[in-house]
């Protein structure tokens, strides 16, 4: 019997279209973007210091936190930018509150309060102090105490981190 070549399944050469699988290419992508998105720091810089002043150095453990921004040149104080009171008005008074100040920081956190109980955002009570390195420690004691009397008791002092 001989052998009869036609009966013989042909494999077939041209499997048409290719098509391009992207269920796993989508899977790859997500896991790349999940990847970047973990190892991408927060820890960068949260408080631009103003061109005012030269902030002291410190070797500083704890990263900055955001709050309001209380800032304490030379020349003048500042909340959010905005010019409260010059610093030769408050070394000539006595007292050890600085009342500018202190009605500007209770604006702010009575609007903080009334956020608060429309929102639900909770006032922390956080301002962050950008104090001029030659500033005299009386002046920083004053604005201190003025912050906890305004129900600004969390404070912190923004300083740069000293290398090596």
């Amino acid at each position: 019997m001989a052998f009869i070549p036609s009966r013989i399944k042909k494999h077939d050469t041209n499997p048409g279209k290719v098509r391009l699988n992207l269920t796993s290419m989508m899977d790859m992508f997500t896991i790349i973007l999940v990847f970047l998105l973990k190892t991408y720091s927060t820890q960068g810089l949260l408080i631009h210091p103003s061109d005012k002043l030269t902030l002291p150095s410190s070797s500083i453990e704890k990263s900055p936190e955001v709050g309001l921004d209380l800032i304490v040149s030379k020349k003048s104080i500042a909340v959010n930018h905005e010019e409260v009171e010059q610093v030769s008005d408050i070394l000539n008074h006595d007292g050890l509150i600085i009342d500018e100040l202190l009605n500007k920081l209770q604006i702010y956190a009575r609007e903080a309060k009334r956020m608060e109980e429309q929102y639900g955002t909770k006032f922390s009570g956080k301002v962050t102090i950008q104090a001029d390195k030659e500033i005299p420690y009386k002046l920083l004691i004053k604005v201190m105490a003025t912050c906890g009397q305004a129900e600004y008791p969390n404070m912190r002092l923004v300083v740069y981190k000293k290398e090596g």
